[in-house]
This record gives C-alpha cells, structure tokens and sequence, in this order.
C-alpha cells in the first residue's frame, strides 16, 4: 500500500540512520588499520594516521546520532517508535533528558558516546601504545554500535535502530491508524517514561554507571596491547588511572542507584540483592581486587597473573552483566532488567569474543608469569593479595547466585533462586565483610616488605583496646545482636580506627591518603549498612478496627480514615487529605506526638501514587530524614475511596552512617584517581 504520509520528519531521522553506520563502519576500519600499524612496520606511520582518521570520524559520527535523537525527543516527533514509547509532551525538561536512555537502544548509545569520548582521549596521552591499545578499544567500540543499526541479515536481528519509525514497527498497518495518511494528528501525546524513572537519581544514575562501564574497557585493551607487545609490566602505570576512575564512576553510579531504590520503591532499603544490581556490583568488586593486584604486581611479581585475570574479566563482566540484564533471562526475576527485544544472539557473540581474547591471551602467555615468590607473611602486600582473593570470592558467590536463570536456561535445569533474597545474601557475604574489615584494619599498619612482629603488635594496641570498649556497649545494648553482626561491628570499627590513626599518626610511609579515605569509607560505609539492617524497624500495625485479612497485612499497615487520628509506636498519625495532579494522588500523613494533653505537629510525609493507564499503579514513599535516623513511608493499598488509605510505614536508624561512608568512598577513590592521573597524564611518562 502506497500512502503518501503528511506532516512526517524524515530528514533527522535518515540522518542519524547515516550517521549510525558511518560509525559502524569507521569503528571496524579503525580496529582494522590499528592492527595493521601494529603489526606491518613497513607502512606503520600511514596505517597509523589512517586508523586515527578513521576513529575520529567514528567518534564525530556517534556524537552526531546522540544530538540528532536529543533534537527529535526534544521536539516530540512522535512519528519515531523511541520518542513516542519513552516521552511525553508533559514531561519537565530534566526528565525529557532522561528519556534517551530509558530504553535499550538510548542505552547503548550512551554507551558508544562515552567510548567514543574516551577513545578520543587515548589519542592524546597513549602514545606508543595507541596502536594496540585503540585496536582492542575500536573492536568494542564496533560491536557497541552495532547494536543500534537495526537490520535482520539472514533472519538474524542485529541491533535495534533509534530512529525506526512508529508506523514500521507493527506486522501489517491494517487496521491501525497508518492507513491514514495523516496519523499523526491522532497522536497527542506519547507513551511516556516509566513513572519510576521519574526521579533526580534516574537522571544522573544510568550515564554515570555507563561511563563507568566504559572506562573499564580501556584498563582491559592496555592488559591485551601489553600481551601483543611483550611488554608485561609497564602497562600497569598506564592502566592504574584509568582503573581507578572506572572504579569512581562505577561506584558512584551504583551508590546512586540506591539512592534512587532508597526514594522510590517500597521495600525500605537502598539495596535488594537484585540481580541486576547485582550485576553491577560485581564487577567493581573484581576491578577493587583487580587494583589491588596491580599495586602489588609493581612489587612482587607473584600478582601479575592475578591482575592480569582479574583486569580482563572485570570487562567480561561488565558484558555479562550487560547480557543478563537485556536479553530477557532475568525478566521474571528482576524488576529491573529489559525484555528481550531479539538482540541476546548478537550481546552474547560479543561477550565470548571478549571472554575468548582474555583466556587464550593468557593461556599464550602464562609461562611469562612464573617467578619466584618472596614469602613475606608480615608484609603490606601478602594480607592486600589475601584480601583480595576474598574479595573476588564473594564476587563470585553474587554471580553464581545471580546466574540461575542462566544455568537453567542452558542446562533445562529447575533450580529456584532464593525465596529469602536479601537474608540469604546478607548470610553468605557476612563472612567476607568481616575478613576484608579486618584485613583493612591490621594492613593499615604494616609496611611493604619485611615488618617487626613486636612493633606491628604495639601499633595496633591502641585502636583494638579502643574498638573492644566501643564494640562491648553496643552488644549489651542491643544495639546490635547476633555473634556475626558483632563480629563484624567489632572489626568495621577496629579498620576505621586504624585507619583514622594511620592518617593522623603516619604509621606506614609512604601515606597514600586516597586509599586511607577509600578505606574509611568502605568499613563507614559496612558499618551503617549493619547498623540499619539490624535495627531497622516496621513502626505501623493495624490498630485501627478494619481487619486487612490475613495476619502480616495488620501486622505492617495501617487504615487510617480521613481526619482519623491512630496511635503509631509513639507517634499519633492522621490523614488529613489528598490531591490530584495528572495521574498522580499524593496524600498528606500527619505525625504527631502528646506533650501536656495537645497534639503538636512533629513531620509530614506526602507518600503518593501514580495510576499510570498503560503502566498500572506506581507507588512513591516519601521520606522524612533526621540525623540519626529515616520515617519512610508508602501507601501499601491503593483505594478507590478518597475516605481512607493504607500505608506502611519504617524507621531506618543509622542510614546517614551508610551515606557518608559512600560519599567517603567516592571522594577517596577522587583523591586517588587524581594524583594517579597527575602523574601519569601531567607528567612526560
């Protein structure tokens, strides 16, 4: 059927289809001449400005498609299936932004930008390790793009274009509204962004966490270049300040996505054991033990086959990761993941060729690694090794968990995940907080190399005594009860302890401030998770007269009727009212406390709901926040009558501890990330 559309905007749209497969194609030329100008030195110097020109044009390319799918999500050209299905005309400016990643193909274009940004970077400061470092960084650079050119070659779908038009993405347009030549004046408005996404947090959380992603990839293609040329060692200085931003980058990314998880959904909690969370987390995990052996490597040989596994594999996972979340395995068990759209075939070609490159680069080169190993059992960098060792154990218990689905899927096997997520979780990675904890706490004073036994000992005197005073009250107390929850208390105040103190006392030179902070706020930051795991608390029950029908619903929530006011563990709440903007209903819960017979007002809350039509019922908490502890509240039962809610509600104590131990973290890796980079990129190196 020809039909001649009206009011159609083509022309950006053919646009950024043209500049889709300029990059493409110039992300295969430029790995393509990289690898000939490393390995043909007859023609090096041409080859070599050829493959620059051909990533500069990728790059130019990648940044055109990101503006021109900026300008039709801005301008709401809803003839486009990606604007319509992820934005809407009422939509404030900020979350209009949020729209180009909402879905898998924005994603993955944030993702080639970020690369392609990088790239640009290692252009200037690689040197003579360009060639074989950006041969290895176009290839990924390639198969990212890849996934937004949109075509079925041979019935195969490979990747999934931005720019596809609305009225192309159904089977047959009859009976549909693209019989009619000017359809679009029947589309008002779009679909709209998933109301969960409407959040700060979600603005900032998914281009933060992809450039951590995709700074990963450079410390890996400097593991590879330093396999291809021979050169086992000096790649370590160059990859050190590039690890440590991804470290930065992907810390903070998933630090804010709990933020977002904190305010925005209803479990309470900033983390869930999701396995898309989980997904994430686990390969900055193996990139911190990845750092680890690197610094060690600089010293002792023994760790440079550690550092060379583990640098590598923290990009796979990160590929993996990628894989579970959007080819659809985890869609029955993560709220988070993707729907399979088709691509899972071409996401896992990519991650085994990457997994492929890891293991036989190192299988070819593993004779290099063998030396003699100097057994020094009070040394800084023999307890660093073993705590990393457990680091990477307990990464490895979270994806092994985390890929069930997988293991079913491959293998038609029936195990189920953990009915109990976040206990059984919390069980299994108990003991390798409590050794990492320690391990951070007695290294802090133990020099590289050889140490004295009976002047270790008298440094860590003051901090232990200290940590055992703190620890004991606080177990009478029943501040924190359980052997393990002890334990592990005990050992997060003895490293902050030892730490403070390596800080200010200087116990071992030389003083290497961002890893002290980093430390610091990792066990603050153990320490507040502990703390309010342990003590956070339900404070509703159902003490009204209305039975909720089945004993844990009365248990943890509360009927409470318009003007009514119930007692709630010490305070008086009343519903005063509600109000409707658009789909949203946001009520007002008044929290009182009786001093002298009068009710004086202590906080509000405005937990709300947002009845989306396509997307069902969203329910936002709000949150009132203290220093020493959270009320967060949500309505748990949604209500046709205005004349009452159910809402539940929580009290977090210690949540700030949690949060200043990240913003501790970040700024330490900062501090560290940026004297590695002064030196490596300011200097002549």
């Amino acid at each position: 059927m020809n039909i001649q559309y009206i009011g159609e905007h083509l022309f950006p749209g053919k646009m950024g289809e043209f500049f889709v497969w300029l990059g493409f194609a110039t992300a295969i030329l430029a790995t393509i001449t990289y690898a000939l100008s490393f390995f043909r030195k007859d023609q090096r110097r041409l080859l070599h400005n050829s493959a620059r020109g051909f990533y500069i044009v990728h790059a130019l390319s990648i940044v055109a498609v990101a503006a021109i799918l900026f300008y039709i999500i801005f301008k709401h050209y809803f003839e486009y299936s990606y604007v319509w299905q992820y934005s809407s005309k009422e939509l404030p400016m900020k979350y209009i932004i949020s729209c180009f990643w909402a879905g898998q193909e924005g994603s993955f274009l944030v993702w080639a930008l970020w690369q392609a940004i990088i790239g640009l970077v290692l252009l200037r400061i690689a040197r003579k390790w360009e060639s074989a470092v950006m041969m290895v960084f176009s290839l990924s650079q390639a198969f990212v793009t890849s996934m937004l050119v949109g075509i079925n070659l041979f019935g195969v779908k490979i990747g999934a274009s931005p720019f596809d038009l609305l009225r192309n993405t159904v089977e047959t347009i009859e009976g549909t509204i693209f019989t009619t030549p000017d359809y679009l004046s029947m589309i008002t408005d779009g679909n709209g962004l998933n109301p969960l996404l409407e959040n700060i947090w979600m603005t900032i959380h998914p281009p933060i966490l992809f450039l951590g992603y995709a700074l990963a990839l450079v410390p890996f293609s400097y593991a590879i270049a330093s396999f291809l040329k021979k050169d086992y060692h000096t790649w370590i200085g160059r990859a050190l300040p590039w690890t440590l931003f991804a470290l930065l980058m992907l810390g903070a990314g998933i630090l804010l996505g709990g933020a977002w998880a904190y305010v925005s959904l209803t479990f309470g909690g900033f983390w869930s054991w999701d396995p898309v969370e989980n997904s994430s987390l686990v390969p900055w995990m193996t990139l911190v033990a990845a750092l680890h052996f690197m610094l060690i490597s600089r010293r002792q040989n023994f760790a440079l086959l550690a550092a060379y596994i583990l640098i590598t594999l923290s990009y796979v996972l990160i590929l993996y990761a990628s894989f579970l979340t959007r080819s659809g395995v985890l869609a029955d068990t993560s709220a988070h993941s993707f729907g399979d759209n088709g691509m899972t075939m071409q996401l896992l070609v990519y991650l085994l060729v990457f997994f492929v490159m890891m293991v036989v680069m190192i299988f070819i080169n593993f004779r290099k690694f063998h030396s003699a190993k100097e057994d020094i059992l009070l040394s800084r960098e023999f307890w660093m090794f073993i705590g990393a060792i457990i680091m990477v154990l307990a990464a490895f218990q979270i994806v092994f968990t985390t890929s069930i689905p997988v293991f079913n899927g491959l293998f038609h096997t029936d195990i189920a995940p953990p009915v109990d997520r976040v206990g059984f979780y919390n069980r299994w990675q108990m003991p390798y907080a409590l050794l990492i904890a320690g391990f951070i706490a007695f290294s802090q004073f133990l020099s590289y190399s050889a140490n004295d036994p009976k002047r270790f000992l008298k440094k860590l005197l003051i901090p232990l005594t200290i940590s055992v005073i703190l620890c004991i009250p606080m177990a009478v107390a029943g501040v924190v009860t359980g052997m393990n929850f002890i334990f592990l208390v005990f050992f997060t105040i003895f490293a902050l302890l030892s730490s403070i103190y390596n800080m200010v006392f200087l116990v071992t030179k030389p003083r290497n401030i961002g890893a002290i902070i980093t430390h610091i706020g990792f066990v603050v930051f153990v320490l507040g998770a502990v703390l309010t795991f342990s003590n956070s608390e339900v404070i509703s029950s159902n003490t009204s007269k209305f039975d909720l029908g089945d004993k844990q619903s009365n248990a943890e929530n509360l009927v409470l009727m318009r003007n009514d006011t119930l007692n709630m563990n010490g305070f008086y709440v009343s519903y005063v009212g509600s109000r409707v903007e658009g789909n949203t209903t946001t009520y007002q819960v008044d929290f009182l406390k009786k001093k002298a017979g009068k009710f004086n007002l202590e906080f509000i809350l405005h937990p709300s709901v947002n009845v989306h039509p396509r997307m069902g019922a969203v329910y936002n908490p709000d949150t009132k926040h203290f220093l020493g502890k959270d009320y967060y509240s949500f309505i748990a039962i949604v209500s046709k009558e205005p004349d009452y809610i159910v809402i539940k509600a929580i009290m977090n104590p210690y949540i700030n501890v949690l949060w200043l131990g990240s913003v501790l973290m970040t700024i330490g890796f900062a501090v560290a990330f940026v004297k590695r980079a002064r030196r490596r990129w300011l200097g002549n190196s």
